[in-house]
């Protein structure tokens, strides 16, 4: 670790994001809340407390908080290395529960305007690739993670390796649906679709911000490299994605408005 300490640069960017990030947890914990009160599609009892528990630990709310946890090690002014080293990892995983919320946003797709567990347009397949594609990540994530911690370059290879198949994956399963299910999916169920795809060229952006922080120049590491670099392809990144995959589900899961009733608004 070549840093004894943060840098002033990255202290006023820890700054910022706190302002940023605080802002996005605030206005997703909010409007998780009031929709997963309106639809509540897990199994369980609706209740306030769950309620509270699934808007607080969104996943895009996850990664708010790892960012402001984050920018708090580096406004502390700590010369620990062991604090230095844990900044590091949690600004380098934030992209796994993000690719975690296209999962759950593109299954939201399916069960707009209708309430309750399952009860979804999607046929079983579909749904089990959706949710399959979130574990293949999560193994990726961890071996770069682990790979780059522990100093195994094979970790690190493998992860990368895993991790942009199953992005590619990912984005030809979102385009396919955004065209094979137009017609299935009610208005505001397809625009979630295009939304989520319109996320897709940012992620490949953000991806590929970690890959050369892993094998590329110094410049692009995220610790000690240029700090225009980190904002432009790491939390602007970020920042938009959220945004994008927010308005998603909000087109998904309207909070204002009735609920509709079961009956089939394709688009023809």
């Amino acid at each position: 670790m070549q840093l004894l300490a943060f840098s002033i640069e990255k202290r006023h960017i820890a700054i910022a994001e706190v302002v940023v990030f605080s802002l996005i947890q605030i206005v997703q914990c909010t409007t998780r809340f009031m929709q997963e009160w309106k639809y509540w599609h897990h199994r369980k009892r609706k209740s306030v407390s769950r309620c509270v528990f699934y808007s607080w630990y969104g996943l895009i709310g996850l990664v708010a908080q790892l960012r402001i946890a984050g920018s708090a090690m580096v406004l502390s002014g700590s010369k620990d290395k062991k604090v230095i080293i844990t900044e590091a990892i949690l600004q380098g995983i934030g992209l796994s529960p993000l690719l975690f919320e296209v999962s759950l946003v593109m299954l939201r797709s399916g069960q707009t305007g209708r309430t309750g567990p399952g009860n979804s347009r999607y046929p079983k397949s579909i749904r089990f690739l959706l949710q399959f594609f979130r574990f293949p990540v999560f193994f990726g994530i961890v071996l770069i993670v682990v790979g780059e911690s522990a100093a195994v370059y094979a970790c690190k290879v493998v992860g990368s390796v895993l991790l942009v198949l199953i992005f590619a994956f990912g984005c030809g399963l979102v385009g396919w649906l955004a065209v094979a299910y137009r017609a299935v999916l009610p208005r505001e169920g397809h625009r979630c679709v295009l939304l989520v795809s319109a996320a897709l060229p940012f992620f490949v952006v953000r991806i590929a911000y970690m890959l050369l922080a892993q094998y590329g120049p110094q410049r692009f590491d995220p610790a000690s490299g240029d700090g225009g670099v980190m904002v432009g392809m790491g939390l602007l990144m970020e920042i938009v994605i959220m945004i994008i995959l927010l308005s998603a589900r909000a087109v998904a899961e309207p909070i204002r408005g009735k609920i509709s009733s079961d009956v089939e608004q394709a688009r023809t």
